[in-house]
């Protein structure tokens, strides 16, 4: 489909795993890649947005369907039995497979003729499959909005937290950039953890960039969620994305 000077489709990748969702430029090669993470809640209509969001700004944004494997395209309600399914489904999930879909993401961008940088943009949980995919892959960027689960007791069927010292470590030897975006009312990342977080990654030498917005909660980009969702945040943490990709999308010397 094509609108707005964005195109979208799901492809398969040739070498198999599940779906991914593309959004790219209709009528020019994209500026970079960016992979997109989804929410608990699947590749959803607001996930979809978002990388039709991105393309539009010039890059190609490809949303990997993390639990294809065992329900594709799944797209949970956004109440309790949704999270439920959604932490069932996130359970199967393993470290490996994160980073291979990443990397099947990745190549559909590359194959589109664009520049060379790669990031990942996530959400929430996928905020945490974006720095995990970030200690296996070399990724110029991980924006990170209020990853869960990042130092210890992940929900996935291997328990590998990106943001141990060697997840960390790893993340500055690829020279990753981090963008970490949260509320301070995040009651899946309280401001405690959000400190934690921070000194792990500067400690490790991580090119870190850490924001912190007082008196909003969880899940505040998704305007999918009235009750959450914080209209100036959101614009304020989009703007940040978009100025963090234009410095990954310049040419390399």
């Amino acid at each position: 489909m094509s609108t707005g000077g964005v195109t979208t489709r799901w492809i398969r990748p040739d070498g198999g795993g599940p779906e991914l969702f593309l959004a790219a430029p209709a009528d020019a090669a994209p500026a970079a890649t960016v992979v997109v993470g989804q929410e608990l809640f699947g590749v959803t209509a607001w996930v979809r947005g978002v990388c039709e969001r991105l393309a539009a700004a010039g890059y190609a944004a490809v949303a990997p369907d993390f639990y294809g494997r065992k329900a594709a395209r799944a797209e949970l309600p956004y109440d309790d039995a949704g999270r439920v399914e959604g932490f069932a489904l996130l359970g199967t999930l393993t470290a490996e497979q994160v980073a291979a879909d990443t990397a099947a993401a990745l190549a559909l961008g590359a194959s589109l003729g664009g520049g060379a940088g790669r990031a990942f943009v996530g959400f929430s949980v996928g905020g945490h499959l974006g720095l995990l995919a970030g200690t296996r892959l070399p990724l110029d960027l991980v924006a990170a909005c209020y990853p869960g689960w990042t130092l210890a007791d992940t929900p996935l069927a291997d328990d590998h937290p990106p943001l141990d010292e060697p997840g960390a470590a790893a993340l500055a030897a690829h020279g990753t950039t981090v963008l970490g975006l949260v509320g301070a009312d995040d009651h899946v990342v309280p401001p405690e953890q959000w400190a934690r977080i921070g000194e792990r990654l500067v400690t490790a030498g991580v090119r870190t960039d850490l924001v912190s917005y007082p008196g909003v909660p969880h899940g505040f980009l998704c305007d999918h969620r009235p009750a959450t969702h914080r209209p100036a945040e959101s614009a304020d943490a989009f703007a940040r994305i978009l100025a963090a990709l234009a410095a990954v999308a310049l040419p390399r010397s």
